[in-house]
């Protein structure tokens, strides 16, 4: 039965939360650990979108070529910290022979699997727990003021729309129609009709958890420190020492899972993509929906009380302070966007779990009995929440999974 069976889950962000969601709707008992108010982590911050579309990695071919700009340039939305990159050797070349088009073809195909999951994993856990309020269907946009620059992208939108996310191209007059408020020195774009985004991701974890507890589950605010198998289960083993006995334990701590001692999670070359984004209160009326700057590698997007743009990568240190440079880059974006040469009202930084081919790890750890993986989502942890509890619940549950997890499996680092 499975209700003998406890399962206890580090994390409480969309990931953890849906785990959670998935795994007591089969009838498992379910403990969630995270000393932090649900939500309040990478899945705060993120960029709002439920991004179906979202096949195509950071990792890119054309990567090699950009590589001193991506070190050494400012107005860029990706940048390596060359201190990092060195320290980090290891983990910098596995991310660099993941950009070799082979090893992205295979990222595309495996992440395009799950994303056509997005629906059955989440829509269930936005239904039965009320949340379908905080979910708006206005489509996303993205726009490009360099017309060759959008004829470079066109063959990964292509591809897109081959793995189910089909769009309308738009050019200068159709995106000043949907988007009035945009600057009029964008001249072509993508309408993917078919898109959905969150008013307030928090809210929705919030809502999520609250019908867990309400529905029987249990929390513990503390934080994991390591796991002990013994002959009964195991024990979890928090910071403040006390333990917590389970059968199963699921790992959805992001970035920060390889803290946690005895789980096997130490051997995965999990990496952090630094995320930032700015706030501007009162201002969300400017779009109608999530509008993406090509060139500019954020998305604007109208949220319940505030309009944020969000986005750009930083790979650099999980402890190195907030860089400023990337605030800078940016409110300078807000304003050649909209105009607004105000300050934002609030800024903030958050870590994305990321594995060199930019692909999730789904299932069991290798060596550690009992223990299971659900991390290194990168920029879609909002998106694949659901789809990863609803695989986990299944893998736990010992039936075949919805999806074939074999491409996410930890084994693929030995």
């Amino acid at each position: 039965m499975n209700s003998d069976v406890h399962v206890a889950i580090a994390g409480a962000g969309i990931v953890g939360v849906s785990c959670a969601l998935w795994l007591q709707s089969r009838g498992f008992k379910v403990s969630l650990i995270d000393e932090n108010e649900p939500g309040s982590g990478a899945t705060f911050g993120c960029a709002c979108t439920i991004a179906r579309y979202a096949c195509i990695p950071i990792n890119d071919p054309d990567i090699l070529k950009r590589l001193p700009r991506l070190v050494f340039g400012r107005d860029t939305p990706f940048r390596i910290d060359p201190g990092h990159a060195l320290v980090n050797l290891p983990w910098m070349i596995a991310f660099l022979k993941s950009c070799k088009k082979p090893k992205v073809d295979h990222t595309i195909r495996h992440l395009a699997s799950l994303l056509a999951a997005t629906d059955e994993g989440l829509g269930p856990l936005i239904e039965r727990s009320g949340a379908s309020d905080l979910v708006a269907g206005e489509g996303f946009m993205t726009v490009y003021q360099d017309p060759d620059e959008f004829e470079r992208d066109l063959p990964k939108h292509r591809l897109r729309a081959e793995f189910g996310s089909p769009f309308t191209e738009l050019g200068e007059n159709e995106i000043r129609e949907l988007e009035p408020a945009l600057s009029h020195s964008f001249r072509r774009g993508l309408l993917f009709d078919n898109a959905h985004h969150v008013l307030d991701p928090q809210k929705l974890v919030e809502r999520l958890f609250r019908h867990f507890i309400e529905s029987g589950g249990q929390h513990v605010r503390e934080m994991v420190h390591g796991l002990v198998h013994t002959e009964d289960g195991m024990k979890i083993y928090m910071r403040s020492r006390r333990f917590l006995r389970a059968n199963r334990f699921v790992i959805c701590c992001g970035a920060h899972s390889r803290q946690i001692e005895g789980c096997d999670v130490e051997r995965l070359p999990l990496g952090t993509e630094r995320g930032y984004h700015i706030q501007y209160s009162g201002r969300q009326h400017l779009v109608k929906r999530p509008v993406g700057w090509g060139e500019g590698g954020f998305y604007a997007v109208p949220t319940q009380s505030a309009l944020r743009l969000a986005g750009t990568v930083e790979i650099a240190a999980l402890d190195k302070p907030k860089n400023p440079d990337r605030i800078a880059y940016l409110a300078d974006k807000a304003r050649r966007m909209f105009g607004i040469d105000d300050e934002p009202d609030s800024d903030w930084l958050g870590f994305r779990p990321t594995l060199p081919d930019a692909l999730p790890v789904i299932g069991p750890s290798v060596k550690a009995p009992n223990t299971y993986f659900a991390l290194g989502h990168q920029h879609l942890g909002l998106t694949l929440g659901g789809i990863t509890g609803k695989l986990v619940s299944e893998i736990v549950a010992g039936e075949t999974p919805s999806v074939d997890i074999r491409p996410f499996s930890a084994s693929r680092f030995k």
